[in-house]
């Protein structure tokens, strides 16, 4: 018998849960919701307790993908299973999700199945455990008729294994959602990358953008500017896809980007680097002030110097959040007193430790880049109405 729960939980990076936790409370409160946050150090998750079941549901149904910054994923708690010594969790799983449904009046509809863990010393212990038993779930789903791979609306089912033999059972909406399990994309490093920070640029593409975003803004011949860019692992996945690389920094860069033979190497500071015309990209991962490179990013999307920046932030040990929030604010302010359209999603990812990943995507009038012409530097600007020589 399952018992009935009203609460929200969210996946993070251990060590992360004090900043979750302030992050889910006050955006809670923020919408009139008022509750308990449970955030065990080390534990890689945060519980937060709802008034009742309509609370939980109406937070639930506000959350987007991009809602938290340190949340990786995130599901409403329908049950939680007794701990029991050879208890079949699957066959408790069915009984709790029928009962579920005749709290609810309606058939269970799931389109499909996600067995988690936290990431975690602890969680990381039951993750082999995880694949089976998310096939023996969505095998007695699909018996039942509950497993709806094509249904619209339908909820994803989350069954999560906590240590001491607690079992969460819940749903999120698959728009708002990660469809990883956990929120954590399992990518390869590809063969030849130069830096392991190449992963962080492969995760924060298939996390911060959509596929047809991908499709359409990495297209081969698509021009980036990389600030800061030695030894070189983000220029280089950029060059993989065909695209065309401006590499600015004072220092070396590993053999087999320039090998590409798409990456131009400009040795300037990356902070007072301007193109010459508007870039598809600007991507910066600077171990500088978290500030500083937002303010950068804010300039490059309010003077139209890129239509896409791709950027991390390096966070202090205390009051991350907090630090992020001024970031956010400084990029915004920039954008704001433009007043240029944009797009800004962070998010902790799997392969950030103390920093966070940004996309900002920046759209002028009628869906064009939001980007002025800027004069290279010892040129006079020519005056209003007169020709241009020949």
């Amino acid at each position: 018998m399952g018992i009935q729960r009203h609460e929200l939980f969210f996946y993070c990076r251990a060590g992360f849960e004090p900043d979750l936790g302030r992050e889910v409370r006050d955006w809670a409160q923020a919408r009139g919701a008022g509750g308990r946050v449970e955030a065990p150090g080390g534990g890689g998750y945060v519980r937060f307790a709802a008034a009742g079941e309509k609370e939980a549901a109406a937070l639930a149904g506000a959350l987007r993908r991009f809602t938290l910054v340190f949340a990786r994923q995130w599901f409403r708690v329908l049950f939680e299973l007794q701990p029991g010594k050879g208890g079949d969790v699957v066959r408790g799983v069915m009984e709790g999700l029928g009962e579920a449904a005749r709290r609810f009046r309606a058939a269970p509809r799931v389109r499909e199945v996600l067995a988690e863990a936290p990431d975690s010393d602890a969680g990381r212990l039951l993750w082999p455990r995880l694949e089976g038993l998310g096939e023996a779930v969505a095998a007695g789903a699909a018996e039942r008729r509950w497993l709806r791979p094509a249904g619209r609306g339908a909820p994803r089912l989350h069954v999560c294994l906590l240590p001491g033999g607690r079992v969460l059972v819940g749903v999120s909406d698959p728009r708002g959602s990660a469809p990883w399990p956990m929120g954590i994309p399992r990518l390869r490093l590809p063969p030849g990358a130069p830096s392991r920070s190449a992963r962080k640029v492969e995760e924060a593409l298939v996390v911060l953008l959509d596929e047809p975003e991908r499709a359409k803004m990495l297209k081969p011949g698509r021009r980036v500017v990389d600030l800061g860019a030695a030894p070189g692992g983000w220029s280089w996945q950029f060059a993989r896809r065909g695209l065309l690389v401006t590499a600015v920094d004072n220092g070396r860069l590993a053999p087999e980007v320039l090998e590409t033979g798409l990456v131009d190497h400009v040795r300037m500071d990356g902070f007072t680097y301007r193109p010459e015309r508007p870039v598809d990209w600007m991507v910066c991962d600077m171990v500088k002030a978290a500030e500083r490179v937002a303010r950068l990013v804010g300039v490059w999307g309010a003077r139209g110097f890129a239509r896409c920046c791709l950027f991390n932030w390096k966070l202090p040990n205390r009051d991350r959040l907090r630090e992020v929030r001024r970031c956010r604010a400084v990029v915004e302010r920039e954008l704001g007193r433009a007043g240029v359209p944009y797009t800004l999603r962070l998010r902790h990812l799997y392969h950030d430790r103390e920093e966070v990943t940004g996309f900002l995507s920046v759209r002028g009038p009628g869906g064009a880049p939001a980007a002025r012409r800027t004069r290279r530097p010892g040129t006079r600007k020519r005056a209003r109405g007169r020709p241009r020589r020949a």
